[in-house]
């Protein structure tokens, strides 16, 4: 007789446990910072606008006896919005370790462990907007009990590699999303269909389910849990005790460069495989990488006309002789370009013959200390930048007319880095890039300002090709491209005016303005094969036909034969409307 009313004392009698938030439900932002074990029936209660935060070490549990609802955190039905996110240990001996009786809105992420021993680790009464489970969560019946609930979206990286599969009894996610973090690091589900014993709750694979993986076109990324990672293979046993798919959608896609499909396990009954096979680089990103470096090779074939045009353009002549009729320059150089931002650096040797008193002939090297340029493209020296020109002038003065003839030549080798994006993959390939220019200029030079100021207005026309060879790239593993031949040819006309203002008998002032217009540019598209669906990139969708161009500088004469130059020019270029600038200085001496 004792002992029955021993146990009736037990069952029906509800001591007065405290509550681990001070008896306060919660509607605001908390961290709990603090364990609160034992003797809780309502660990933490939760209702609209709360925020909570279980720090990681941190315990929530209660130790309610047999016959009381013991609830470690509870999450009330006037509850609109809130959210739970664990860090530590969510734990009840009885019961339920999480129960949500709320109206929506409602997400729980769980980094830690939440247990309900004797029951569900999870009980959902109502909704749960998102359910995301990194860590474990497990209880008597199963990991959640959802029966007559809605759980919307689940994401689950519990499997075997921690616990065991995440388990489920009653209305099966509208969502799941399988969160994989490496080939032996991935979420498995199961879905139960009785409870043990004689105590008997509705089945699962209640209701229909999609399939994705955590990170896909369709899902949210949770802060702190980053997109998934897979490779090709076979992920086992992803699903558990489903004996068919029919009311799982979604069963097939594709996540990265990957095909995936859901497919019946070998060995264990009712269960299923996720199995990835690599699907190649998507048509739509591969674009997108090609388009990305053709915007930057435009910079690659900007720096190739800037050289040309500044060496051909009575920069590098040599016109300052002594009794032996020889000259002979030296100096550096320094190019900016601001669009894609890059720089290069140059020693420079000039030389000249006067061949007749108003004649005079000669050439030059322009050698690369190193270039400057965008990650995706690098350019080295093949062969150095070098030339010829002659002039003609009408006096020995050289006043009255002029006419230059010159030429540029440079072989540059040109490695392209094609950068991933998205499914696309990352190629590398060498090739090499050849300039040729060509110029005629005529020009008339007078005196003004009692004798102190050079006049000179010119006309020019340019011819300059640049072609860059085909190639194949060696760095894609699956799918490399090949590039067709790509070449810019134009013929530009050119009028302006040069200046030299003598300050001293030693000191002069240097100067020029002018306007350079393409009277006809071509330029082939940038064409490359090797995935299906690939289109021609235009190289010149934005060209510049008529730009400025100038210089200002000045030079000292140490000795009548000597001089010490220093020049900065700058030019618009035909490609994104760039802009150059080149600073040059050099030590002329006549022989």
């Amino acid at each position: 007789m004792k002992l029955i009313i021993s146990i009736l004392l037990v069952l029906f009698t509800q001591p007065a446990f405290a509550q681990c938030n001070g008896g306060v439900t919660v509607t605001t932002t908390l961290e709990v910072t603090e364990s609160c074990d034992g003797g809780n029936v309502k660990g933490l209660t939760l209702d609209t606008g709360a925020d909570v935060t279980i720090a990681s070490g941190v315990t929530v549990s209660n130790d309610a006896p047999f016959g009381v609802n013991g609830r470690s955190v509870i999450i009330l039905e006037t509850a609109t919005s809130a959210k739970l996110v664990n860090n530590g240990s969510i734990y009840t001996n009885n019961q339920w370790g999480v129960w949500n009786k709320s109206g929506g809105n409602v997400d729980v992420v769980n980094f830690g462990q939440i247990t309900g021993v004797v029951r569900y680790g999870i009980s959902n009464q109502s909704t749960i907007t998102s359910l995301t489970n990194i860590g474990s969560i497990k209880g008597g019946f199963a990991s959640i009990g959802n029966a007559s609930a809605s759980l919307q979206i689940l994401n689950n990286f519990q499997g075997s590699h921690t616990t065991g599969p995440l388990n489920i009894r009653g209305n099966l996610p509208e969502n799941y999303n399988i969160i994989i973090k490496s080939p032996t690091q991935y979420g498995q589900f199961s879905a139960l269909s009785f409870a043990p014993g004689n105590i008997q709750i509705s089945a699962a694979n209640n209701g229909n389910m999609a399939f994705n993986i955590y990170g896909n076109l369709g899902t949210t990324l949770v802060s702190g849990v980053d997109a998934s990672v897979v490779s090709e293979g076979r992920y086992l046993e992803v699903l558990q005790d489903f004996p068919t798919l029919n009311n799982i959608s979604d069963t097939t896609g594709t996540y990265g460069r990957f095909n995936y499909s859901l497919v019946a396990n070998e060995s264990l009954l009712n269960a299923w495989d996720l199995l990835f096979k690599f699907a190649g680089p998507s048509a739509i990103d591969t674009q997108a990488s090609v388009q990305s470096l053709a915007s930057d090779l435009r910079g690659g074939f900007s720096q190739q006309l800037i050289a040309t045009n500044f060496a051909n353009m009575n920069t590098y002549d040599c016109d300052l002789f002594d009794t032996r009729g020889f000259c002979v320059s030296v100096g550096g150089q320094q190019t900016y370009v601001d669009n894609p931002s890059t720089h290069e650096t140059s020693a420079v040797i000039v030389v000249g013959y006067k061949a007749t008193p108003t004649l005079r002939l000669g050439g030059f090297l322009n050698h690369n200390f190193n270039t400057d340029t965008v990650d995706s493209v690098d350019i080295s020296n093949a062969n150095p930048l070098m030339g010829i020109f002659i002039v003609w002038n009408q006096n020995a003065d050289h006043l009255g007319y002029q006419f230059k003839i010159a030429n540029a030549y440079q072989d540059k080798n040109l490695t392209t880095t094609r950068e991933i994006m998205n499914t696309s993959e990352a190629g590398v390939g060498d090739t090499s890039i050849n300039t040729q220019s060509y110029v005629g200029e005529l020009s008339y030079s007078f005196l003004v300002n009692e004798a102190r100021t050079l006049v000179r207005p010119y006309a020019a026309l340019r011819y300059t090709r640049i072609k860059q060879d085909a190639y194949t790239e060696e760095g894609s593993i699956f799918s490399p491209l090949t590039y067709a031949a790509l070449e810019d040819r134009s013929t530009v006309a050119l009028v302006g005016m040069k200046l030299n203002q003598k300050l001293t008998e030693k000191v002069t002032l240097t100067g020029s303005l002018g306007i350079e217009h393409d009277l006809s540019h071509s330029v082939d598209d940038l064409t490359a094969t090797g995935v299906s669906g690939l289109t021609s990139e235009n190289f010149n969708d934005n060209l510049n036909r008529t730009r400025p161009v100038a210089s200002i500088g000045a030079y000292f004469s140490p000795a009548i034969n000597q001089r010490i130059s220093a020049d900065f020019y700058y030019q618009q270029l035909p490609f994104q409307s760039t802009g150059s600038a080149t600073a040059y200085v050099n030590y002329t001496i006549g022989l």
